[in-house]
């Protein structure tokens, strides 16, 4: 029995010594094979020199490295790539052999962009070029290709101009930041593909005028910045598609003027802001200022710089007496002549507080050119000392009742029962008591024969000298 024990024993041993020799060996598999899974991603998406990589999402930095043209090697499926704040010059067709959703240029000394430099970025959501001074000039067809870009920037960078078909086809877009460039002009129709649009920004630019077309297209605008301009016109239709618009902010122009149609095109704007514009509060402002009386918004004051007498005042709190001698388009006149109309409210003050001058003076310009040809000078001059300024009141509009503004809404509603007057001037043996419209005509019917006795006896003279 002991023999048998022993010679187990023995076996025994001499099995267990290549099982522990294999023990061995399959750890060490296993910790080869962990080892060459954690460095395996390493090894497939190498980071491009001087460069950092981060995983989910895929993003490469190259940001500040004195790059003068794309590096190479990023890999292709890099979702977010840095490239800001270098030195690159150039963007040609072939500089982005990858495939990205982020891409940022901005700070670099770009001068020029090949026509369909980002075309192999077809799932590109943002760009950013902004901040490349050197960038004045872009191609049309710049940014082909680019169907789904949403965002793209390209503030400050001394661009003049923009091609006609520089935003061709960007149906997806959502932001585009334009400001502070040298852009002197906008042309017709140049955002007309954009109608996913909600903001645009063109501050801090030389835009001298609005077109009629110049919005064309942008149907979802939601925010336009086009303040610190100069802008001295905007077409009365401007705004046509800018119904969804709700923020305008165009303070610190030169306008003198905004038409009322603009304004009421742009329906759905809740913030607007037109202060440090030189306003014109005479007949000019009259359609802005009935505009005011219906909107329902938020805004920054309207101060008048002009007439004189007017100076300092804020355009939405005039009276509808300060207008009260504008003469307007006649709506059943087909050449277009105009005509002065008033409401109850004017006539009620007009009855209260009547001016001295007779209502034909009203009518009549309140300064005329005066050409003088002096005898010592051998050449046609024009004086202009006596010409006053189209935005200067008249003696008649200066004579207009003086009324406390407080004391004028007060009665605001109520004034109908109490008309005076129809016209500037009352009618003959008007003695101050509320106008009968009944007895007026009756009266008017009694001086029928007078009247028409005059008549005849003037085309007699006429006719026969």
């Amino acid at each position: 029995m002991e023999s048998r024990w022993t010679e187990v024993r023995r076996t025994g041993g001499r099995n267990a010594r290549p099982s522990g020799r294999h023990n061995f060996k399959s750890g060490l598999s296993l910790w080869l094979i962990l080892w060459l899974v954690a460095v395996k991603p390493s090894g497939a998406t190498p980071c491009p020199r001087l460069c950092v990589c981060y995983p989910t999402p895929m993003t490469v930095s190259c940001q500040s490295q004195n790059f003068t043209m794309v590096p190479t090697g990023v890999p292709y499926d890099s979702q977010r790539v840095f490239l800001q704040n270098n030195r690159i010059t150039e963007l040609r067709a072939d500089s982005f052999g990858f495939e990205t959703q982020v891409l940022w240029l901005y700070g670099n000394n770009i001068t020029w962009i090949e026509a369909g430099a980002f075309s192999n970025l077809r799932v590109l959501e943002e760009l950013d070029l902004g901040d490349n001074p050197s960038l004045r000039l872009l191609e049309g067809g710049a940014f082909r290709g680019l169907e789904k870009l949403q965002s793209l920037h390209m503030h400050r960078c001394k661009l003049a101009s923009l091609a006609h078909d520089l935003f061709l086809k960007l149906y997806s877009l959502q932001f585009l930041y334009l400001q502070e460039n040298q852009l002197h002009s906008l042309q017709d129709d140049l955002f007309s593909d954009l109608v996913n649009l909600t903001h645009l920004f063109l501050h801090g630019n030389r835009i001298r005028t609005l077109s009629e077309n110049v919005f064309r297209g942008l149907v979802n605008l939601d925010r336009l910045l086009i303040h610190d301009n100069r802008i001295r016109q905007v077409n009365r239709r401007a705004f046509r598609d800018l119904g969804r618009l709700t923020i305008l902010y165009l303070f610190n122009n030169s306008l003198a003027e905004l038409p009322g149609q603009a304004m009421r095109d742009a329906q759905g704007v809740q913030f607007l802001r037109l202060n440090d514009n030189p306003w014109s509060c005479g007949c000019e402002a009259l359609s802005l200022w009935e505009w005011f009386r219906s909107a329902r918004i938020s805004s920054s004051d309207v101060l008048c710089n002009s007439p004189t007498a007017r100076r300092g005042q804020d355009l939405r709190f005039l009276r509808e007496m300060d207008f009260a001698l504008c003469p307007v388009p006649d709506p059943g006149s087909m050449a277009g002549s105009t005509t002065t109309t008033f409401s109850s409210k004017t006539r009620w003050w007009f009855a209260k507080n009547k001016p001295v001058t007779s209502s034909k003076a009203m009518y009549q310009k309140s300064a005329e050119t005066v050409k003088t040809y002096p005898a010592s000078s051998g050449k046609n001059q024009v004086s202009t000392s006596s010409i006053s300024s189209k935005y200067e009141l008249s003696d008649d509009e200066v004579a207009l009742p003086k009324v406390d503004q407080e004391e004028y809404w007060a009665n605001y509603g109520s004034e109908d029962s109490d008309v005076r007057c129809f016209e500037l001037e009352c009618p003959p043996g008007y003695d101050g008591s509320a106008f009968d419209s009944a007895s007026f005509f009756h009266g008017t019917r009694s001086l029928a024969p007078l009247l028409c006795v005059s008549v005849i006896t003037l085309s007699l003279h006429l006719l026969f000298g």
